[in-house]
């Protein structure tokens, strides 16, 4: 079998914020790669320079060392093919969810913005909210609108810094299953950032575990899993295990479940 060809690469990605005189290194060396249409999560403590990788990927911040390439080019300023989903969902609370997604569109005429509008309220199944306001809508349902907005301009690549934290476990769980279906049906890229290891074992296609700061890739692995994905799996226990050691000692958890 012919094997994929990298499309997203992070090579040699160092920064360094300057404030006052002083010097925060916050990621050393950073050496990632995916290939088009796979799902990267990294996780890794507080303050590990995850959130800063996402912004550097995005061209939102390009004063750093080391180069983001994807399909071919090197990003060094925020582009239309990279979607970015924030932990809150930052819709516009006075237009309706149809309208928030709508304005993400800067071309085509209005039959074809609203035509590309209504196939990504679908996408995410809020098509019979389309007129709905966001404090109307839960949080989990003002995410989804949210995915659908980075979603509209069809970009290669999306970027998701926690998009779930601030959300109940059912509504989370929920969430992470609509993300891996929109993920099959879309083919986008995905970079997600996350705290939750279980979310990352049950979403991605590689791992990478960051150390605490400066942020460096202690490990990176990719995760292998029949889908649709079991949570209660032993190789999906495994594989969570392997993440979890990388931060906390061996404790009962590998007892309570026979691993």
């Amino acid at each position: 079998m012919k094997q994929k060809a990298e499309y997203l690469t992070v090579s040699g990605l160092s920064k360094t914020f300057h404030s006052g005189g002083q010097e925060l290194e916050v990621l050393r060396d950073i050496n990632l790669s995916i290939c088009q249409g796979e799902i990267l999560c990294i996780v890794g403590a507080s303050g590990c320079g995850k959130s800063t990788l996402l912004r550097a990927i995005a061209g939102i911040d390009a004063e750093h060392t080391g180069s983001v390439v994807i399909d071919g080019k090197t990003i060094t300023h925020p582009d239309k093919k990279i979607g970015f989903v924030f932990q809150e969902h930052r819709l516009f609370p006075w237009l309706t969810v149809e309208q928030n997604i709508a304005y993400a569109l800067n071309e085509g005429t209005k039959k074809e913005k609203e035509i590309q509008t209504r196939k990504y309220l679908e996408l995410v199944g809020l098509e019979k909210f389309a007129a709905a306001l966001p404090r109307e809508l839960s949080g989990g349902m003002a995410q989804r609108a949210g995915i659908a907005r980075a979603l509209v301009n069809e970009p290669p690549v999306l970027l998701l810094d926690e998009p779930f934290g601030a959300l109940d476990t059912f509504t989370k769980i929920t969430m992470q299953n609509e993300l891996k279906r929109i993920q099959r049906e879309s083919k986008t890229t995905m970079v997600m950032v996350t705290h939750d290891i279980d979310e990352a074992v049950y979403l991605s296609d590689h791992i990478a575990v960051f150390s605490s700061r400066p942020g460096t890739v202690k490990d990176f692995f990719r995760v292998e899993l029949a889908e649709p994905r079991d949570r209660n799996e032993h190789e999906f226990l495994r594989i969570r295990r392997k993440v979890f050691d990388e931060f906390f000692e061996r404790i009962d958890v590998h007892e309570e479940y026979n691993i």
